[in-house]
């Protein structure tokens, strides 16, 4: 058998040598791709490049050109280059080769390149500066660019310099908290924007006064931490008002970022508001945290948060969350939030003229825009009581694309004083257990139950009402009287319709 196979496997291998000569013979006989230089005039997918508008020394996103050759020919493009050589603030790849001045790019007819554009500019005292480059392409003698624009803003920087590292048992990672303690009774105006690394702690004894007008900006995972003892005011002199409101955000400026929600707050949410420590906002926008304020447990009788003229809008998870607080607000909007605009545990509470609007469209949401609790679960069984001393809505809106937006998680064991006062609410008529009664006068008064209150666009978070909603003219006079102006500015005394904002 060995012998008859023999012959076989002779042409096998005999075959198999031909084919390899015939491979390596082919490889030495393929035609080499020349590129020539030639006076050829480049296509471009832009003829200027705007990057966002960036903080100095901050770096952008990337931009890309795109590069065509509209030839059939092979072209060699001498060199491409940054107008501004070695001092632009511009980088750039072209074509997987990072420098700003690279000669010989190879281009196949009718082909094309990317380029890959940056930029961190450095500005000394200046507000904003418009910062402009060009690349310049050089193909044979035919010269050609693009213009590079940039906005550049110059602001303050508050990065961290220590480190809060929490123990979490085996095999979970350490929580860490990166923070930076700010300058004692520190103020904040309006000529530069103000961005924080990490969180900003008002430390103890010591205030953080934010001006009419300021803009701050939290980077991803940062925050405002007032400490035990400490004092945040915003616009405490009335100053300012919507229309040059103090403004938190992130710090992402293009335009796309505008309202995209979860872009800053760490581990203590965005504006944290420890227990002990006290707050003060009036004419405020806040928007695109995670949590964006937060208020610590504290059994303070009086204010440890107080709001007017404040707008919370686009977070991620919660837009207030109270753990046993006491808040006083007024003229406030909280609109479209991933699960509560308001979570109050335990505290007291009082709300005039106020709009809680939750059309949440990003995902699924089960839970209700207002939500109170007097007490929480452990998740291993145990249960602790927070009493809910006082809850009251005067002449607000309660709605959303829920099917309730009003959560009442009731121990009986414990305290729950609530009372919802000429309120347009989207509530459950008929709860489970029957723990509460739309029907009693006590908790209840003079409500609008489940019906549209037709705001002019409540998905772009305008909450003004239309002609025919139904919370037109129906407020009560004596929550109007305590709150005579709407957060417009537009007196409300005569007809008060319900919200924060008179028609």
């Amino acid at each position: 058998m060995i012998a008859a196979f023999w012959p076989t496997m002779q042409t096998i291998v005999r075959t198999i040598i031909l084919l390899s000569a015939l491979f390596i013979t082919t490889l030495g006989c393929r035609k080499e791709v020349i590129f020539n230089t030639q006076n050829t005039s480049l296509r471009f997918s832009e003829d200027t490049i705007y990057l966002d508008t960036v903080f100095t020394t901050i770096g952008s996103s990337t931009r890309i050109l795109k590069v065509y050759n509209p030839t059939p020919d092979n072209i060699l493009i001498n060199r491409v280059y940054l107008g501004n050589g070695p001092q632009s603030f511009y980088r750039i790849n072209v074509n997987g080769t990072n420098a700003n001045d690279v000669k010989d790019v190879e281009l196949r007819g009718n082909d094309s390149i990317y380029i890959f554009i940056e930029v961190t500019v450095d500005v000394l005292g200046a507000n904003s500066l418009l910062y402009t480059d060009s690349i310049i392409f050089e193909t044979g003698n035919v010269r050609q660019d693009v213009d590079l624009v940039t906005l550049a803003r110059d602001a303050y920087f508050h990065f961290p310099n220590r480190l809060l590292v929490i123990p979490q048992p085996a095999p979970n990672p350490d929580l860490e908290i990166p923070y930076s303690i700010l300058p004692c009774n520190a103020t904040w105006g309006a000529d530069k924007p103000h961005v924080v690394y990490g969180y900003a702690v008002v430390d103890s004894a010591c205030s953080l006064n934010i001006l009419a007008g300021a803009e701050v900006h939290f980077h991803s995972g940062s925050g405002l931490w007032v400490y035990r003892g400490g004092q945040l005011l915003i616009d405490d002199a009335e100053q300012g008002s919507m229309a040059n409101a103090v403004q938190i955000q992130g710090d992402r400026l293009e335009p796309a970022f505008s309202d995209i929600p979860g872009q800053w707050g760490g581990l203590l949410g965005g504006i944290f508001i420890q227990g002990g420590a006290t707050a003060t906002l009036k004419n405020t926008l806040i928007k695109n945290a995670t949590i964006a304020l937060r208020v610590d447990s504290t059994a303070s009788a009086t204010p440890n948060l107080t709001l007017k003229n404040v707008q919370i809008l686009n977070n991620s998870r919660v837009g207030l969350y109270a753990g046993y607080a006491n808040i006083d607000a007024q003229n406030l909007i909280i609109g479209n939030c991933g699960l509560h605009l308001f979570y109050g545990l335990g505290g007291s509470y009082s709300f005039r003229h106020s709009t809680f609007a939750n059309y949440w469209v990003t995902s699924s949401r089960n839970s209700a825009a207002v939500t109170l609790l007097n007490y929480f679960d452990d998740g291993v069984g145990g249960r602790y009581i927070r009493n809910l001393n006082k809850a009251y809505f005067g002449n607000c809106i309660i709605y959303g694309n829920g099917q309730n937006e009003v959560g009442l998680g009731i121990a009986a064991n414990g305290t729950f004083n609530y009372q919802f006062n000429t309120s347009l609410l989207r509530i459950d008529e008929n709860p489970n257990g029957n723990h509460y009664d739309v029907n009693d006068p006590n908790f209840f008064t003079n409500c609008i139950l489940n019906q549209n209150p037709y705001f002019v666009d409540a998905l772009e978070n305008n909450y003004a009402l239309d002609s025919i909603s139904p919370a037109l003219n129906v407020g009560n006079a004596n929550d109007a009287l305590l709150v005579p102006f709407d957060i417009l500015g537009t007196n409300r005394t005569l007809n008060p319709d319900l919200g924060a904002i008179e028609r």
